[in-house]
């Protein structure tokens, strides 16, 4: 045979490549005789009913139709359109029936007769097997509905490009194939023979081995005239090497295969795409376990699941049946693979209790795996809120991306800022969608940076991004991977088997500490202004409504809307939505969430307020543990100064005080000043001066200006909404003030308006305040945005010397350095920070307080708010718009832990606001029994002793039965001895954050007092105060009961 003659390599692996190639020779070769076209043809009919949706199945089903052939076309984008394909009865005894279907590459969703969804298909999948075939003489009907996207969506010219809205789509086949199953089994094994002689080591005996059976597998069916005993023939040879021995692999090294489906929650299609995006998926998947092939599935993003039951019931039974099985397993536990950079704390927290409830009630589990693939970075809080949350394990590979430093683990211990700790796994294939191809497989095992220190590797299968999921070619190739002797050894597993196993060996992991920061992706932290302004105050509503709802001691109110609520906001923070890279559509519908969420949230909270405080006409919310005073208009133009005690609800109190603000004309400026800071402008508007009247100290670094706005050209490499690039800094163009006025001269606030013309960019009028009683000076900038792919700053070179500055994260901070000493270093030019950045000494600094702002950097003494970008994909009017942006400069004495730059910047960003109610207007409706009202929980019922730590939430417990008071540390020090007491108290508990029964604690407590309480570092501590009320207060209203102020 030709098989003794000494073969050239590269030759040999070409005949191979071109014997199963699907674009050379097909007239000839294999993959040309694997699939037949049946003589008989499919008919193809178009339904013309109005709703084309699946929620209208049935009226599809027996409305009318209409005859159509290949060529059909259809549009317009993201439309639906369903198909009737009739199967004849003549092929209903026909094996291994197969329909090719291609829409120039749409996605489609097949149903069965009954409207059970089977399959999805697209440019990735075209073909789906004929199943359950009726009786002879019976035609097989298939409903096939057509969407009008790409798995990638439209892009006009590339696909991130915004969509282009005039895109057709044409039927190009739709036609029956028999596929021969010998010949099937051949390719595949070609196939797999052929990727381990490409992709194998030359050294060793595999790479030959393989190379010269697929060789003689080809020779045997040549000489043999492709009779059906070749094929035979050359399935022996094959599987002499194939299947030598079951789970023989090359080392101790194991690969724990895992099928997947990352499914962009919305990107390039808007989020009512995802949700057929997720049954056409999940679908296949269930498809491929009820037709006996053995592997699991791992379904993360919970809105998934629950779109699945609303929208698709039927599936979502079969869904319940393989996750009963121990096929499907739900992991994540979040609501949305969320973004961890930009949402609060208390956001994080909630995309757990509510994604892991949805678990519990409807599957039974709760996941103890965080599965985020594809966020852009790691808040170093995480740890902590993963494990107060229950979660223990950590996966991703998303900092495989990172483009100047290559991280060092992908196995590893990933320690909190708190010194919380989980076990975290990237897995080494730097892939959640391999194809199981031999180059993953080897990938997964070679470019393992944990050798020897673990030797277990998770890989990832299956076509994600847009969803698709595996295929059954998948499960073939993982059929022969795991049997090969001289492959790492690959089994089936699942994500618990797989972090259990790495469990045991743990002891020789290496620890990473604090932020897993992504050197990629950082104009997220800037892009697509207004959602995340409307992220950070949806965020602060839901702090008052639920401390207002907490009041609620005995329940009336039963089930409230706060949970829908909080699950929009939840949902707008997948890390394709807040960070702003999705298409327009996404942002109108995002934006239009939160128009709604304001709506829900009004009449929520006249519902409360009417059934907690009746009586009250105007009051104020103040749920956080300090004392606030600030200027509040009164009426429509009348402002006065409030003092507000802590943890209040009420009227408010008039306060007095000796000091002033003011505004000053000076012969070379202006001055603005009050009794902690003065500035000084000069006569065109540009800040000159900035004084800390308390020490004299000046903040301005000598001979430099502040509040200097500068303009960078933002073209990144090729993620455009995405990415700003390093070399950006270096076309700064800096745009002057040209005019100052004063418009308020005090004595409770001094202001001036500066003009500060952007050229072709835009135009920015700013105000810039100082207020009595406040530290200080904030400024409000109104600008019109009209810039193409530019990005605008404000820049405050200060005259402190720090090697590090400070960034407030999620109830925390962390530090970063300030120079570029290492590439480590250089590659943190921009960050994420929330509410705060500061550039200090030991005993002086200067805070930068951002009202709706994430992204900032320090370079030297300089200290930078980024402001717009402008980028035109995949959204082309991306913050095309005018915006309104506040931000403040708050210098102080003494170190960063004494300086309450936490307690101002909640002050800043959420002003106390004076709630009045009109009982004519909003009240709820007289006509039904009036709701005995609650006992009033004042300033004197729930108190913190301590200001060191930090109310982030007060709200009622999910059982209904008690109070929760969530606190943190946010400076990094030990705090002790601090104690929460009620009026009412009755017991208390320490409970975990998704409030757990059996993760309580009971806490020490005396009289109405629990404490004292000790706050490590960056710790957050969630208390469950049960609470002593009468009779008529403990029944623990249930929905039903709540239904009295609905009906």
């Amino acid at each position: 045979m030709s098989s003794t003659v000494l073969k050239h390599k590269r030759a040999t692996l070409e005949r191979i490549e071109k014997y199963i190639s699907e674009i050379y020779f097909t007239d000839v070769n294999l993959f040309g005789r694997v699939d037949v076209k049946t003589p008989v043809p499919c008919k193809l009919f178009r339904s013309i009913a109005e709703k084309q949706t699946y929620q209208n199945f049935e009226g599809i089903k027996n409305g009318g139709f209409a005859h159509i052939t290949e060529g059909e076309k259809f549009k317009p984008l993201w439309s639906q359109h369903w198909v009737k394909v009739v199967i004849p009865a003549s092929l209903c005894a026909v094996e291994n029936l197969y329909l090719h279907w291609d829409v120039s590459g749409a996605e489609s969703m097949v149903c069965d007769d009954d409207g059970n969804v089977i399959q999805g298909m697209s440019h990735k999948r075209k073909e789906i097997k004929i199943r359950g075939h009726q009786s002879v003489g019976q035609d097989i009907s298939l409903f096939i509905q057509v969407s009008c996207t790409g798995l990638f969506g439209a892009g006009l010219n590339g696909m991130i490009n915004p969509p282009n809205p005039n895109q057709t789509y044409s039927l190009n086949k739709a036609h029956l194939f028999v596929r021969d199953p010998a010949k099937y089994e051949v390719y595949m094994d070609l196939s797999v023979l052929y990727e381990i002689a490409k992709e194998s080591d030359d050294k060793t005996s595999l790479c030959y081995d393989a190379l010269y059976t697929a060789n003689d597998m080809i020779n045997v069916i040549t000489l043999n005239n492709h009779s059906p005993e070749s094929y035979q023939q050359a399935l022996a040879i094959g599987r002499n090497l194939l299947q030598r021995e079951s789970n023989c692999g090359s080392s101790r090294d194991t690969i724990h295969a895992i099928g997947n489906c990352h499914i962009d929650s919305a990107w390039l299609w808007p989020y009512r795409e995802t949700i057929r995006k997720v049954a056409r998926s999940w679908s296949t998947t269930i498809s491929m376990f009820e037709a006996g092939m053995p592997f699991n599935f791992a379904g993360s993003q919970v809105v998934q699941f629950s779109w699945v039951k609303q929208y698709y019931p039927k599936l979502f039974s079969a869904l319940k049946a393989q996750v009963g099985k121990g096929n499907f397993t739900p992991v994540g536990g979040s609501w949305v693979e969320m973004d961890t950079n930009i949402p609060n704390a208390e956001s994080m927290i909630r995309q757990f209790l509510y994604g892991q409830k949805f678990y519990r009630e409807e599957f039974g589990v709760h996941s103890d795996i965080l599965w985020l693939p594809d966020t852009f970075g790691y808040s170093g809080q995480l740890p902590q809120i993963m494990q107060i949350c229950d979660i223990k394990y950590f996966l991703s590979q998303k900092l495989s991306w990172n483009l100047t430093n290559t991280f060092p683990h992908h196995t590893f211990i990933w320690k909190g800022i708190d010194q919380s700790k989980v076990l975290a796994h990237f897995p080494p294939g730097d892939t959640y969608e391999s194809e199981l191809k031999i180059k993953d497989v080897l990938k997964t095992v070679t470019n393992n940076k944990d050798k020897g220190r673990t030797h277990d590797q998770m890989l990832l299968f299956g076509h994600g991004d847009g969803g698709g999921g595996p295929t059954p070619e998948m499960i073939d190739r993982l059929d022969r991977i795991s049997t090969i002797t001289g492959m790492p050894q690959i089994v089936r597993s699942t994500p618990q088997k797989f972090f259990a196993t790495v469990e045991k060996s743990s002891k020789m992991l290496c620890e990473w500490w604090g932020e897993l920061y992504f050197e990629l992706h950082r104009g997220t932290y800037t892009t697509h202004a207004k959602l995340k302004e409307s992220n950070r105050v949806a965020e602060f509503w839901m702090t008052d409504i639920e401390f207002l709802a907490s009041l609620d001691l005995n329940n009336l109110l039963g089930c409230s809307k706060i949970e829908e609520m909080w699950k929009a906001i939840l949902f707008n923070q997948f890390h394709d939505i807040l960070p702003g890279s999705a298409i327009e559509q996404v942002f109108i519908d995002a934006m239009e969430d939160y128009t709604n969420l304001l709506k829900l949230y009004n009449e929520e909270w006249e519902q409360i307020r009417a059934a907690i405080l009746p009586d009250t006409k105007s009051f104020v919310v103040n749920p956080y543990n300090w004392p606030r005073t600030q200027v509040l208009t009164m009426n429509e133009d009348e402002e006065v100064l409030v003092e507000v005690p802590a943890t209040y609800i009420g009227p408010v109190s008039l306060a007095t005080t000796p000091n002033k603000a003011g505004a000053f004309v000076l012969e070379d400026g202006i001055c603005l000043c009050n009794n902690v800071i003065k500035v000084i402008f000069s006569l065109e508007g540009r800040l000159k001066s900035l004084i800390h009247k308390p020490t004299g100290r000046e903040c301005l670094e000598t001979g430099s200006f502040g509040n200097r706005f500068v303009i960078f050209d933002d073209i990144p490499l090729f993620w455009d909404a995405w990415d700003v690039m390093e070399y950006h800094v270096e076309t700064r163009q800096e745009f002057h003030p040209k005019s100052i006025q004063v418009v308020e001269s005090g004595p409770l606030r001094a202001s001036v308006k500066i003009s500060v013309p952007l050229g072709e960019h835009g135009d920015l009028t700013l105000i810039a305040t100082v207020v009595t009683e406040t530290p200080y000076v904030s400024f409000k900038a109104d600008v019109s945005w009209r810039a193409a792919h530019k990005f605008l700053k404000v820049e405050f070179p200060l005259s402190v010397s720090a090697t590090e500055a400070q960034y407030e994260i999620q109830s925390g901070l962390v530090s970063r350095p300030t120079h570029a000493n290492t590439s480590w270093d250089s590659a943190k030019f921009e960050v994420s920070g929330h509410k705060w950045a500061y550039l200090g000494e030991p005993d002086f600094g200067v805070g930068l307080l951002s009202k709706s702002k994430y992204g900032y950097s320090a370079k030297h003494n300089c200290l930078t708010l980024s402001l717009l970008r402008s980028t035109k994909a995949p959204d082309g009017n991306a913050d095309m718009d005018d915006h309104v942006i506040e931000y403040a400069v708050y210098p102080n004495s003494g170190p960063l832990y004494t300086s309450k730059i936490v307690q101002h910047s909640i002050n800043f960003n959420h002003p106390l606001l004076l709630h009045t109610s009109s009982l004519n207007d909003r009240s709820v409706p007289r006509s039904k029994p009036a709701l005995k009202p609650a006992r009033l929980v004042n300033k004197t019922s729930l108190r913190v002793s301590s200001e060191d730590v930090v109310v982030q939430a007060i709200k009622k417990a999910e059982d209904g039965k008690g109070q929760i008071v969530r606190l943190y540390e946010p400076y990094g020090k030990s705090v002790f001895n601090v104690s929460v007491s009620h009026d009412l108290l009755k017991q208390a508990f320490c409970i975990n954050a998704v409030e757990r029964e059996s993760s309580k604690s009971e806490l020490p407590t005396k009289g109405n007092e629990v404490g004292p309480l000790r706050f490590k570092p960056f710790e957050i501590k969630t208390i469950y105060l049960e609470l002593n009320l009468a009779d008529d207060m403990t029944n623990g209203s249930s929905c039903k009961k709540a239904k009295l102020n609905d009906e």
